[in-house]
């Protein structure tokens, strides 16, 4: 069907992009295959929140890695909108992060002195200063934890700038191609079966969000993901508008740079069905009240739902497949997934051509699974 690709990627969302993007810098032949079209699934659906981590509880590997992804964000935005033309539509920058009870503000004030002990730029606001920064905020708001760096960027238009600067840099996309099987030859894969024929490859990255453990079987893999349903829905004409990300219990609300607020997300086990219900919708509406009192009044403009990938535990799937010397795993960001792309394309490019997984990734070995 095609000559040897050096890496066959298979998923064509953000991370499977990213990764695409970051080994055809490197000088290897890409192929990366997509069942449908790209950034059609998690990565279409996600807010697009980067911001720093903020969980005094999150483990320290986890907490180096998002810290190294959201430092490379700005570089990698100008470097993939410069190549390709394509714009990001970075939102308006700053997040505020509200308490609305005492409970709340505790837990923020302890997120944000471990925030500053990593050395992110954080700042304690009170209620007034939180309402005067941000006018639509809830009178119920008890004070705020102030990140100025935070931004979001559209995710889908993330995806298709780094597919199309790995195409300039001679990477092969194919959409509409869905991976039938691996093809494998005892402890290696040898490429993947598709409708139109096997596609051979000298090494193979599985990057296929919500259906990692699907193609994973293919290779008598166990990969732990499951899909976990997040219904979102975006409002215009919102008075007064929005300035910044609020995120509050719940959920948070994101100002687009087309003017639009998304506001999400439902958590919700539903197997693959990515229908947007009435409860879903009913739930979204009572968190953008509960934040911005305002936006009762604002325009509903659009309705979705994605699927993240929930790993089996609390870590994302990185590094090489158990039992093969040439298979690798990049999925299981759950929530995280935009944050993390720009670290996981990174880590998994360099791992890829060096044969052996970044120390790095160590926390996040797949095998643990096996």
């Amino acid at each position: 069907m095609s000559e040897t690709a050096d890496v066959l990627i298979v998923g064509g969302g953000v991370i499977g992009c990213s990764i695409a993007y970051q080994l055809s810098k490197r000088g290897a032949r890409v192929t990366v295959v997509e069942r449908r079209r790209l950034a059609e699934e998690a990565s279409w659906a996600s807010a697009g929140i980067i911001s720093p981590p903020s969980s005094p509880s999150t483990l320290p590997g986890r907490a180096e890695l998002e810290r190294r992804s959201f430092e490379m964000y700005p570089a990698l935005i100008a470097e993939v909108q410069e190549a390709t033309g394509l714009s990001v539509e970075r939102g308006p920058a700053g997040e505020l992060s509200v308490a609305l009870d005492d409970g709340g503000v505790a837990g923020l004030r302890r997120a944000q002195e471990w925030q500053a002990a990593q050395g992110f730029a954080v700042e304690w606001l009170d209620a007034d200063e939180a309402r005067r920064r941000e006018p639509s905020l809830t009178p119920k708001v008890r004070g705020a934890s102030w990140s100025p760096r935070a931004f979001s960027v559209r995710p889908h238009r993330l995806t298709l700038a780094l597919a199309r600067a790995a195409r300039l840099r001679g990477a092969t996309i194919r959409e509409e191609t869905p991976v039938l099987g691996l093809l494998t030859d005892g402890g290696r894969v040898t490429g993947a079966r598709t409708p139109a024929g096997n596609l051979p490859a000298g090494q193979v990255v599985i990057a296929a969000g919500a259906w990692t453990a699907q193609v994973g079987a293919q290779a008598g893999v166990t990969l732990p993901t499951r899909p976990v349903r997040g219904q979102m829905l975006a409002l215009a004409d919102a008075e007064p508008p929005l300035r910044h990300i609020i995120h509050g219990p719940g959920g948070y609300l994101v100002p687009r740079a087309d003017g639009a607020i998304a506001v999400g997300a439902t958590v919700e086990e539903a197997g693959f069905d990515a229908r947007v219900t009435p409860d879903g919708l009913t739930w979204l509406a009572d968190l953008a009240r509960s934040l911005a009192p305002a936006l009762a009044g604002a325009r509903v403009v659009a309705v979705w739902a994605g699927l993240r990938p929930a790993p089996g535990d609390d870590r994302p799937l990185l590094g090489r497949a158990p039992g093969y010397d040439n298979l690798w795993v990049a999925s299981g960001h759950f929530r995280t997934g935009i944050l993390w792309a720009a670290v996981t394309g990174d880590l998994l490019a360099a791992s890829v051509l060096a044969g052996r997984p970044d120390p790095a990734l160590a926390p996040f070995d797949p095998a643990r699974f096996a």
